[in-house]
């Protein structure tokens, strides 16, 4: 019974480390990463603003803003050269108006107050029904423009028409005015300076090309592909189509593993990072095992990211602590306080930010 149990102990043992050694090779980065030869080119000289310096979307605090988010909106609009809408006078303090919105989320006008701001900046991908790839996070344009239609069925012209809206009170009736629309016909247009469909003053959603002419390699960015089933090859070969001619610094993230292992095999120079969310649910059907293994790094060997992209709470994660043990670089995001900040400092080696200043 002794010997047995020596080698169960034994056989128990080594299936442990062969367990530990798979884990090590699935969520490691690639060996030019451990080597020090790649690096992630300024993700940790710089931090990086989500979708742009906003002061309209992701993240903003509209009722009660806090000081830091204040002097945030400050900073964007003293970079845009943008005066206060406030009237002046004895009676300013009762007749005062909220800030005015210049700089909705992945707006051209975000872009360029970080730009003169001189941070990074991180911004998203898709495309339109006509094939062009246009700067949104999300699918559709209910939040960030009050209009219920989703982007892959929008030509970029219906895009431009579309203003990217600065209050939930001033968002436009579903499809309104926009050829198409699938909850109206028509509808009568708002014209002029109001926020209204074709108002020559409103951020529209940009496309890719016009964000990489205006920031023209004077901060570096981080580019999200956004996708949100299987593998979108259209999307990665215009996509890379315009990266590629690009002479500015950037990286390329994904939450798709399979973006990422398309730009391993494509373009193994370009830097690529993994973005991921850590499951904590119940793993109890396939798709939350699938969550869960990919907030646990193990598909990792798929793209080999040079960085991971972590939700900032996380990043003491032991899969995190591994992939950094092991070469990797983690960075956090979305970071949106000064505390929050120095929370995350020792877990991460760089940050994406929004809502306040941080320090670099």
């Amino acid at each position: 019974m002794g010997s047995k149990a020596r080698l169960a102990g034994k056989v128990a043992l080594g299936l442990g480390f062969g367990v530990l050694g798979g884990w090590c090779w699935a969520l490691a980065p690639g060996l030019s990463v451990v080597a020090g030869r790649r690096k992630p080119f300024g993700l940790s000289l710089h931090p990086y603003a989500h979708r742009g310096l906003h002061d309209a979307g992701s993240g903003m605090e509209t009722t009660n803003p806090n000081p830091g988010q204040t002097a945030y909106l400050h900073r964007i609009h003293d970079c845009l050269k943008v005066e206060s809408d406030r009237p002046s006078g004895r009676h300013a303090s009762a007749q005062a108006k909220p800030p005015r919105v210049v700089a909705p989320e992945n707006s051209l006008a975000a872009f360029e107050a970080a730009c003169r701001a001189g941070y990074g900046i991180e911004l998203d991908v898709r495309l339109s029904r006509d094939g062009q790839v246009v700067v949104i996070h999300d699918g559709d344009l209910q939040r960030v423009a009050g209009v219920n239609r989703v982007v892959a069925d929008l030509t970029y012209e219906q895009l431009q028409r579309i203003p990217l809206c600065p209050s939930p009170a001033r968002a436009l009736e579903s499809g309104e005015g926009i050829p198409g629309s699938a909850d109206h016909d028509g509808g009568p247009e708002t014209e002029g300076g109001d926020g209204g469909l074709n108002d020559p003053e409103a951020q529209h959603v940009p496309l890719l090309s016009e964000v990489l002419a205006l920031v023209d390699g004077r901060v570096p960015l981080v580019v999200e592909i956004k996708m949100d089933r299987g593998l979108d090859r259209e999307l990665m070969r215009r996509t890379d189509a315009l990266l590629s001619r690009y002479q500015g610094p950037y990286v390329i993230e994904s939450f798709n593993v399979l973006a990422l292992a398309w730009y391993r095999v494509h373009h193994p120079g370009v830097t690529r990072g993994q973005l991921v969310a850590p499951y904590h649910g119940r793993v109890d059907s396939r798709s939350s095992a699938l969550r869960w293994m990919a907030g646990s790094l193990l598909f990792n060997w798929l793209g080999r990211p040079d960085f991971v992209a972590c939700e900032w709470h996380s990043g003491h994660s032991l899969p995190m602590r591994l992939y950094r043990f092991l070469g990797g670089t983690p960075i956090a995001w979305t970071v949106r306080s000064e505390h929050a900040q120095e929370e995350a400092s020792p877990d991460f080696d760089g940050i994406i930010f929004e809502s306040y200043l941080p320090e670099s």
